[in-house]
């Protein structure tokens, strides 16, 4: 038996064979117009890590609406989506959060889609560059082992591939989604959307080329809620009806007396590609992918005075204590964004067995506004004093050169380059009116650029039978530069920083029996610091203040010891992980000074450990039964926090102690089939301290949700579906309320 690593020898005869060769078919049951995977990205999945493969047929049996839910039911991982068409959907995995976006990379064929401008909940991947229609198969990888990758491999990578035709192809399909929602405060009801899609393409002679559009229209539930302060003058407080007495996740009390960021949003995306075989040995692929949003985040009062009039601001009286209303507590905001996405690819073989890609891609925030008013405006927006913040400009750049090929009969060896440049530009200007112009005067600004270039070697030497290690290094250098922070008058500039480091990898693999496979890897991950990690602050008496532009890099040394049977219809996988991060970034109050002073620091040393068990069964005990399951125990512990000492010991945020899944589909008849998932997040914390208990708004909750998806294929080429998500309408949060019951129903025609 070959001892290369784990899908390495099938990935190897696929590119070789030809550069845009598919990776994984479309299973006998789709009806899917021939299609190929594009894969040439396969140079970069070839690891010794842990990896997770969903294909097109699992896509279609789940409840899919945008490309993140194809890690919906991913062992040990969790997607922080909130409603559908949440720009802000962050990847969660062994040893990240969803506050830790940093920790991950998400490419679709080559192309980087990860904001790693910034890291926190607006630094999800742009996960609207790549709609569902196109997805072919994703696969997933589990830390950073492999020398191919850059330090934010330390959590989880996520590797799109989409499809290209190989004959006339066409698809438009419609989605209808209604979500039964239901609170505690009295902003339950329905929220309702739609989404379409359309698909064109072909292959004729040396051309593959795919034209897709889609269009997302959709009301989320309330993201936030407003609370009042206790006091206020008792003499002029208005007696009111409705408010909430409630607890904050701390115990303490609070008044909830509004809704916030009740938002509609509309998406449309576009995407062209254009395969080309230059030549029988050599193939490029083009894209030009555009996304624009437009959103509006309304807000509701939720108490009445005496006449039944809803109450915005002022003092109030409510559950026998006086209140006062924050002016700006239910301020409306909106958004507008349009990002462009440019993508070319090289990629051939040679004579003597060896391959190469190089991949260059250009992601544009082109228009990327965000607009909030001053004051209190409940209902429809009437305009009026605010701010609006702009981020035209920011971007980033990547370039990989990558070859590999054999070396005698016993080697394999991985060599290439990188680059990858991030451009952040945050302005923030008052308006006179929120809803038009930023005609006022500048509030602040900041910017940032970070650089990074690498080299890196990875040998995979097969020296025994059954046996393969894998040694292999990256090198890297990173510089920060062109950091600039300004208020209303003033503008401070930061100095430029550079750094080198090395990280070493290695992992030995060993086929010990016949569908048996026991594998040791270990890597070392350096995750440097982010533009907005850097530079975003404030400025007080003439000198940046509340951030820290000498941050050190995340330096995380992982191990994972996996073992797999392959049996004749699945597998199943047990591993055992454990990460140790040093300098972990992360906000956090440093108390430790006088007086106190809040931003991101770095946590001296902080732990991941855990056990992971995977199963996938094909055919289970009646024809047609495909099972998958999935549970992990982990223990994230900060084991040093110098600044704020109250987290040494504790278990670190967002990361739960269970993760579960379980996801059967049954084709019950011939034109039939019915899925069903159940999803479980155990116990986990918010603060670094554990100091929150109480699961209510602004919690991180535990949480089992059931899913399921009933389709039909009613006639050639047409399909229908009616599926749940979140049967049992379960309340949780991650800070944010989550999604209620949610309805679907579809309607899909293929050529």
């Amino acid at each position: 038996m070959n001892a290369l690593p784990l899908g390495l020898c099938a990935a190897a005869l696929a590119v070789a064979s030809h550069p845009l060769l598919a990776a994984d078919e479309p299973a006998p049951t789709t009806t899917l117009a021939p299609v190929s995977v594009h894969a040439s990205d396969t140079l970069v999945m070839e690891t010794p890590s842990v990896q997770v493969r969903v294909n097109r047929q699992k896509l279609q049996q789940q409840n899919v609406t945008e490309s993140a839910d194809a890690l919906k039911y991913a062992p040990n991982m969790q997607v922080r989506k909130r409603y559908i068409g949440d720009p802000n959907a962050v990847i969660s995995g062994r040893n990240a959060g969803t506050l830790q976006s940093a920790r991950s990379l998400v490419y679709a064929d080559g192309l980087l889609l990860s904001n790693l401008m910034t890291n926190g909940w607006d630094g999800a991947p742009r996960w609207g560059m790549v709609v569902p229609e196109e997805i072919g198969a994703v696969d997933i990888l589990y830390g950073p082992y492999s020398a191919l990758y850059p330090g934010n491999s330390l959590g989880n990578t996520v590797l799109i591939h989409t499809v290209l035709p190989q004959q006339l192809m066409a698809s438009v399909s419609t989605q209808f989604f209604s979500q039964d929602y239901r609170d505690a405060y009295g902003a339950g009801g329905h929220y309702n959307g739609h989404q379409a899609a359309a698909t064109l393409g072909n292959k004729q002679g040396r051309f593959s080329w795919l034209l897709e559009f889609s269009r997302l229209d959709n009301h989320g539930q309330p993201m936030q809620y407003a609370t009042a302060k206790a006091g206020g003058n008792a003499a002029t407080a208005v007696p009111v009806s409705g408010a909430v007495l409630d607890q904050n996740p701390n115990g303490s009390p609070r008044l909830v007396y509004g809704a916030n960021s009740i938002e509609h949003t509309v998406q449309d995306q576009a995407k062209l590609k254009i395969g080309v075989d230059l030549t029988d040995r050599v193939a490029a692929l083009f894209t030009v992918g555009w996304w624009h949003n437009r959103a509006e985040d309304r807000t509701r009062s939720l108490i009445r005075d005496a006449d039944g009039q809803p109450v915005a601001g002022g003092v109030i009286s409510a559950a026998g204590r006086t209140w006062t209303l924050p002016a700006s507590g239910l301020a409306p905001s909106s958004a507008s964004d349009t990002h462009l996405l440019y993508g070319i690819e090289l990629n051939g073989r040679l004579d003597n067995g060896w391959r190469w890609t190089a991949v260059a891609s250009h992601y544009d925030f082109l228009r990327s506004q965000a607009a909030t008013a001053n004051l209190a405006e409940p209902g429809t927006p009437v305009g009026g004093p605010g701010t609006i913040a702009d981020k035209a400009g920011s971007g980033w750049d990547t370039f990989d050169l990558r070859s590999s090929g054999p070396l005698g009969e016993q080697h394999m060896l991985y060599a290439g380059v990188h680059g990858d440049r991030y451009v952040l530009d945050s302005r923030v200007r008052s308006a006179s009116d929120w809803r038009g112009d930023a005609d006022g005067a500048r509030v602040s600004a900041f910017a940032g650029r970070t650089q990074t270039r690498a080299l890196y070697l990875q040998d995979v030497w097969s020296f025994a039978d059954a046996w393969a290690l894998t040694l292999g290094g990256r090198l890297e250098q990173w510089r920060a530069y062109g950091g600039l922070r300004a208020n209303a008058t003033d503008t401070l500039h930061y100095a430029d920083r550079r750094r080198t480091d090395f990280s070493p990898k290695a992992a030995l693999n060993w086929d010990l029996a016949d569908g048996w496979e026991l594998r040791l890897a270990h890597g070392k991950a350096v995750r440097y610091p982010t533009v907005t990690e850097l530079f975003q602050g404030s400025l007080s008496a003439n000198a940046i203040v509340n951030n820290n532009p000498d941050l050190k890099p995340e330096t995380d040394e992982s191990t994972d010891l996996t073992l797999t049977r392959h049996l004749d219809h699945g597998h199943w996988r047990v591993s055992l992980y454990q990460d140790r991060i040093a300098d972990s970034l992360y906000s956090q109050t440093d108390i430790t000074v006088s007086p106190t002073v809040t931003s991101v620091q770095n946590i001296d040393r902080m732990r991941s450990r855990g056990v992971e068990g995977e199963l996938g069964l094909a055919d289970l005990w009646l024809d047609g039964l495909d099972l998958s399951a999935s549970l992990a125990f982990n223990h994230a512990k900060t084991l040093q926090d110098r600044q704020y000492p109250l987290a040494n010991g504790k278990t670190f945020p967002r990361i739960p102690k269970i993760r579960a899944s379980v996801f059967a589909d049954y084709r019950f008849a011939p034109q039939w089939d019915a899925s069903l998932g159940i999803r479980h997040s155990g116990r986990q914390y918010g603060t670094l301290d554990n100091s929150d208990y109480v699961d209510s708004y602004g919690a991180v909750s535990r949480f089992t949700v059931a899913d399921a998806k009933l389709r039909w294929k009613f006639a050639p080429g047409w399909a229908a579906a009616l599926g749940v998500d979140n049967l049992t309408n379960a309340q949780y949060w991650v800070y944010h309320p989550y999604a209620g019951r949610t309805w679907f129903g579809e309607l899909r025609w293929e050529l």
